[in-house]
């Protein structure tokens, strides 16, 4: 038999499982994060972008923000939902929405987070118009928390398939870039490291893969 669902298709099939959506529901807020909310000032609302089963987004409602949390995946949705359903109405909005279409109005939030993100872009311009989106979101001033793999290390079960574009095995696509190219492209957004960034393998069951992490501040314009 013809297998005729796309890669977006199991792409979705894998993140709207129940098993995938599980185990993010399990998932505990990093410490890094915890670091860098203790030192952040709460000073307007916050975006999860990528809020998977929500860890992120119950950190920031725990700071005091109050929150957007936006993921492409109806199943990341409900679980961000459920997770978050004792908090106040109007503290937290769960929304559907995708990383190159944040929706959401201009300069609204004081601080986003996107982990584990912007390496799905399923190409270059997908990438691009989604640091445009962060660019576009974030208040002048405003914080930017990135954490996203990178070229620096690729799995080696990844196919090339030109200008930062790789495949998985099931031709899921992704999108890696060097170091230098996103903190690049970030900069001609205007948004530039606050403090150091921090490059490092992690060894998944998939196999090594790059992870670049930093805070991104927007100039004041």
């Amino acid at each position: 038999m013809t297998d005729t669902t796309t890669a977006a298709d199991r792409a979705a099939a894998y993140w709207n499982s129940p098993r995938t959506v599980a185990e993010f529901r399990a998932l505990g807020v990093q410490p890094y994060l915890t670091d860098l909310l203790g030192r952040t000032p709460v000073d307007g609302p916050a975006l999860d972008l990528g809020c998977g089963g929500g860890r992120n987004t119950v950190a920031l409602l725990e700071r005091g923000f109050d929150v957007l949390a936006v993921d492409l995946h109806e199943g990341m949705v409900a679980a961000t939902r459920a997770r978050t359903a004792g908090y106040p109405e109007g503290r937290v909005t769960v929304r559907r929405g995708a990383a190159h279409a944040v929706p959401a109005d201009d300069a609204a939030f004081a601080l986003v987070v996107c982990y584990g993100v912007l390496h799905n872009a399923v190409d270059r311009a997908q990438w691009e118009a989604a640091v445009g989106e962060l660019r576009r979101v974030l208040r002048p001033g405003g914080r930017l928390a990135l954490n996203t793999f990178t070229a620096e290390t690729l799995d080696p079960r990844l196919r090339p398939a030109g200008d930062g574009r790789y495949l998985l095995p099931d031709d899921v696509p992704m999108t890696l870039l060097s170091d230098a190219e996103v903190l690049g492209a970030f900069a001609g957004a205007g948004l530039r490291p606050e403090g150091g960034t921090h490059s490092y393998v992690r060894d998944l069951d998939v196999g090594p893969r790059a992870v670049l992490r930093c805070v991104l501040r927007r100039g004041e314009d």
